[in-house]
């Protein structure tokens, strides 16, 4: 069944095969995606294809860089010449919600614009995952299943997003929270990250222990549950300005944890320098733009500068 509930989350389930899908199959996920997005935007994914040895190799392994000195870690740091790829150690991102910082270890590898003073720095920061590069390269191609399939569900051609998507930056997050982290940085929230939505189009989501909770439709928050072999899938602030808010991005959060948790967060996003606005589809005389564009190129990293700037 496509919409199954497990703790008030839809659960949409994709085909049980490889290959080209049916038209029937085609609409049927695309009508509970669309009923997922505009009801919740949120959802658990179930057979969406990424294999659970691989999901439990990039966990390993992110536990495996964890574990290491904090010395070898920042040799891996993120900065403006590896486009915000690499580590981001307890409390480096600063919080937008209190005077403190997140209390969590951040790592990010993925695309980047090829430059000659990017590449050598971005690529480094993708030595210690080479698991975890090969999720990333999973869990993009569910991510374009799925963002073909947005486009059917809001009654688009399928290829109607693809123009933003040239060159994209899509990005893995490796997060560990740790037992006392925010107590460890000063912090006097009782929340491990704060409240935000995410800059992207949609976040596929896997953590090993329990912590997530997303803003429910009725303002009161959602506890995200262990769910096997599936994708916690939320929506992102862009693709609620490209539908007007058609769809809606969903604020998250994660609560102080009781014992260490790590989670994996795929990010789908457009070409650099995309300015993302409500697009024509959804804008008329009975529905006016409700948002300005946003330029996720250097908007977004004068924004990435901001927070990370401690």
């Amino acid at each position: 069944m496509d919409n199954q509930f497990s703790a008030n989350i839809p659960v949409v389930e994709w085909p049980m095969k490889e290959g080209v899908w049916t038209i029937e199959e085609t609409l049927r996920v695309a009508s509970a995606v669309d009923d997922a997005c505009r009801r919740y935007g949120y959802f658990f994914l179930k057979h969406h294809g990424v294999s659970a040895d691989l999901i439990a190799a990039a966990f390993k392994e992110t536990q495996r860089f964890y574990s290491l000195p904090l010395d070898h870690k920042r040799r891996f740091n993120c900065s403006v010449q590896s486009q915000f790829l690499g580590y981001r150690g307890l409390g480096a991102e600063r919080s937008l919600m209190h005077s403190g910082g997140e209390a969590c270890e951040q790592y990010r590898i993925g695309n980047f614009v090829e430059t000659p003073e990017v590449e050598a720095a971005a690529r480094l920061c993708h030595e210690p995952f080479s698991r975890g590069t090969i999720l990333f390269e999973e869990l993009v191609k569910v991510g374009n299943k799925l963002m073909s399939t947005c486009a059917i569900a809001l009654g688009l051609t399928e290829t109607f997003f693809d123009r933003f998507m040239q060159a994209p930056m899509h990005r893995l997050g490796l997060n560990l929270y740790t037992v006392g982290g925010g107590e460890a940085i000063g912090n006097s929230v009782s929340y491990a990250m704060t409240s935000h939505v995410d800059h992207a189009v949609f976040t596929m989501l896997t953590q090993d222990q329990t912590g997530l909770e997303v803003l429910g439709v009725d303002g009161e928050w959602v506890h995200v549950p262990l769910l096997p072999r599936a994708l916690l899938v939320f929506l992102g602030d862009y693709i609620e300005r490209w539908t007007n808010g058609v769809y809606r991005g969903i604020p998250h959060r994660v609560r102080e944890v009781p014992r260490n948790r790590m989670s994996l967060q795929y990010k789908h996003r457009p070409s650099y320098a995309t300015v993302v606005a409500p697009l024509r589809p959804f804008v008329d005389e009975d529905h006016p733009a409700r948002y300005e564009g946003f330029d996720t190129g250097q908007q977004y990293t004068d924004l990435l500068q901001s927070l990370l700037a401690r």
